[in-house]
């Protein structure tokens, strides 16, 4: 009797171990969100799971630490949704600047000033960063800098520019005197002095070049190291 009973326990047991490692558990859709830069296609490679993979065997661990890979990819989250939904979240770093290490040699950085890439060009028109003293730089780590108010200074005006939509506009942010930054578009500069109230620099910018008739036909020069309430835009021959 005790046998009959072993025995149909292990055949109840073998069944369910068949039916969880069935076809019937297999991924059959993979739910990517939240990536801009990454493209899907990358994600799913660093993913390490196609279609027909059983979802139960799934290691969230070992799928974020291929994912980390990718330096722009922040942070990633997953969730099974049986029998063979798979769920992907992922946060990426935000690209806000491109510094300018030796001639030709530029580094991608993140708001904390993480470097994201090293690379000889760009395509995406954002903000070089000149001037800014590096003491060394590792790729995937923060750039060690004399300063760190110097690379606030930076980031501050970086993400306002981001914020207010003129950062594919800008050519260069030069902090080689950090107290007289220099933000420059192609045919005008602003001095906007230091951090202090970099928002409202911003911000005073959009209207100067909003309401300049004919902004190309311009060159000129404006001083925004004080909040005032009127600015005289210097014309440049």
């Amino acid at each position: 009797m005790k046998f009959k009973v072993t025995l149909a326990l292990c055949a109840v047991v073998l069944g369910l171990v068949l039916f969880l490692f069935s076809p019937f558990f297999g991924v059959r859709e993979i739910v990517i969100t939240g990536n801009g830069t990454v493209n899907r296609a990358e994600i799913e490679d660093l993913l390490g799971v196609v279609t027909g993979d059983n979802i139960l065997i799934f290691n969230p661990a070992a799928a974020r630490r291929r994912i980390f890979e990718n330096l722009y990819i922040d942070h990633v989250s997953f969730r099974r949704e049986l029998p063979g939904r798979l769920y992907v979240q992922v946060r990426e770093r935000r690209l806000i600047a491109y510094v300018e290490h030796i001639p030709g040699s530029f580094l991608f950085i993140d708001e904390t000033g993480r470097v994201l890439e090293i690379r000889s060009n760009f395509t995406e028109p954002l903000p070089v960063v000149t001037g800014l003293p590096i003491t060394s730089f590792q790729l995937g780590e923060r750039l060690d800098v004399p300063s760190r108010s110097v690379f606030n200074t930076v980031a501050q005006y970086a993400q306002a520019l981001q914020r207010y939509g003129l950062a594919t506009k800008v050519t260069h942010i030069d902090v080689t005197d950090v107290f007289n930054t220099r933000i420059r578009f192609p045919n005008i500069e602003f001095n906007v002095g230091d951090a202090r109230d970099a928002d409202e620099k911003v911000r005073v910018m959009v209207e100067v070049l909003l309401n300049l008739p004919d902004v190309a036909s311009y060159r000129g020069f404006m001083d925004l190291r004080e909040i005032a309430s009127q600015y005289f835009l210097t014309i440049l021959t």
